[in-house]
């Protein structure tokens, strides 16, 4: 059976071509600069540099566009495990660090997270690091998401990490410094907090649901296929890393009363900002800012954007409404390789095409949506609309409302 991350090319690459209000399409292009002092060559590209916030870096660069959507192929070299004797290198890779062995998970104290009494299995497979972990945690509770939190050093985490800097006095070099492993030492408020399942973490409409628009019509919710997957977007994390988190819990069968380790998320900056009155999307950068009256940043999200064929239309506009688990439906003559040639309703839920919220603009059938795939977020195309991850998109469709002020960029 095909998992939903692999629906066919008709389906698989939602977007704002598809709402219920319609579609447009957009698009963006990767750019590339020299290395200028203070950037690095970006992992399989060898013999090409790109800024990572140099000197004479004004904008954040993209990944470089590669034969497939995404992220290149080639697994990105680890950080090393001992910080203070990081040092930035030459062009053009990263020094690979010895990374744990796949089989051989290795148990630590949960302590040096902030949370203790508890033994997770985390580091416990190539990739795996205590301090991104940190880093990504302290992020998306400051209001500069990281997309999913896996624990693993990647694309949208260094990208967060460069506006995190930017906008908080540091030099914007998207990396892990010593300064900023200062700033993780010093945030007192925890990475990891203790949570206790509740009745309502059981929802007893969570299973598996189908793989095409035809079967997925049929139906009258899309809900989450399992409680890992509920869980995970509620902490704003991967089934894996909560699985890690948690190893001696059985996360499917659990009962109400059950403690987790779970990311300290919830309680952040998000609490304490009101309204946003500015939306910026950037298509050189894939990313939104949200700003308040005062011109202050409120919030930064990575974000997916269309294809060559669906190009971002660049221009002034206005939020309209936001609504809330939105039904979906699927226009073959808005989609440019349609495979299916019938209109189908899709139903709302985390798992639609539009995932758990629908943003509306005055740029007829683009908007700013969820998605069921968290994990590709910056790293595939849209059909033209704007997509976050769910938790990403719930927290700004709290804070805008209609005639909030709303700009495309290149």
């Amino acid at each position: 059976m095909q998992s939903k991350r692999t629906l066919p090319v008709a389906v698989a690459l939602f977007c704002g071509l598809a709402m219920p209000f319609g579609a447009v399409a957009q698009s963006y292009a990767y750019n590339t600069a020299p290395a200028a002092q203070g950037g690095y060559a970006q992992p399989g590209n060898a013999g090409a540099s790109y800024y990572y916030g140099g000197q004479q870096a004004q904008q954040y660069p993209q990944q470089p566009q590669q034969p497939a959507y995404g992220w290149p192929q080639q697994q990105a070299p680890a950080y090393q495990q001992q910080y203070p004797a990081y040092q930035q290198p030459q062009a053009p890779a990263y020094q690979q660090a010895p990374a744990p062995q796949q089989s051989a998970a290795q148990t630590v104290s949960a302590g040096s997270l902030g949370a203790t009494g508890y033994n997770i299995n985390f580091p416990s497979e190539s990739g795996d690091d205590v301090d991104i972990l940190r880093l990504q945690v302290f992020l998306d509770y400051h209001g500069y998401s990281p997309g999913e939190i896996d624990g693993k050093w990647g694309y949208n985490t260094e990208r967060g990490l460069f506006v995190y800097q930017k906008m908080n006095g540091m030099s914007p070099t998207g990396q892990l410094d010593s300064k900023m492993l200062a700033r993780l030492d010093g945030f007192k408020e925890g990475y990891l907090l203790e949570y206790t399942l509740k009745a309502d973490d059981l929802d007893d409409r969570v299973g598996p649901i189908p793989r095409t628009y035809p079967e997925q019509s049929r139906l009258k919710w899309l809900p989450y296929e399992s409680r890992a997957e509920a869980l995970g977007e509620k902490f704003h994390m991967s089934q894996s890393l909560l699985k890690k988190l948690n190893p001696q819990v059985n996360l499917e069968s659990a009962p109400a009363g059950t403690k987790l380790l779970v990311l300290n998320v919830l309680d952040g900056i998000d609490t304490k900002r009101g309204k946003v009155a500015l939306v910026r999307v950037s298509k050189f950068n894939k990313w939104i800012m949200a700003f308040d009256d005062g011109g202050n940043l409120m919030f930064y999200y990575p974000c997916t954007l269309g294809s060559d064929k669906d190009p971002l239309p660049i221009g002034d506009y206005e939020i309209t409404t936001p609504v809330k688990n939105p039904p979906f439906k699927y226009k073959p003559q808005l989609m440019w390789d349609d495979e299916l040639g019938k209109e189908y309703d899709i139903p709302p839920g985390p798992n639609s095409p539009v995932g758990n919220i629908w943003i509306g603009t005055t740029r007829p059938s683009v908007g700013i949506h969820g998605t069921p795939n968290p994990e590709n977020i910056s790293k595939n195309h849209s059909h033209g609309c704007i997509r976050l991850a769910n938790w990403d998109a719930r927290q700004l469709g709290d804070r805008v409302s209609p005639g909030i002020k709303l700009e495309f960029v290149n």
